[in-house]
């Protein structure tokens, strides 16, 4: 079984409060935040993929606190 750091499409803008961002929006026609997830953002990103889900943590940790976007992260089982 394989874990795999996937990241936001896109961040949440600076003008766009968090709460609305994270908000579950299935009724309404105009829906932010957290929709889209992807292991890379372009053709010559890395996807980081591990065997643990504790290591796939670890990685996922890192590029939070690298990140200065309000980018969110996330580790799926693949």
């Amino acid at each position: 079984m394989a874990y795999r750091v996937v990241m936001e499409l896109i961040p949440r803008p600076d003008d766009i409060e968090e709460w609305v961002w994270n908000e579950p929006n299935s009724e309404k026609a105009n829906s932010f935040g957290g929709k889209a997830w992807t292991g890379k953002l372009s053709a010559s990103d890395t996807v980081w993929e591990y065997s643990t889900k504790s290591a796939a943590n670890n990685k996922m940790s890192s590029l939070e606190s690298a990140d200065s976007t309000n980018r969110r992260y996330k580790v799926i089982e693949v």
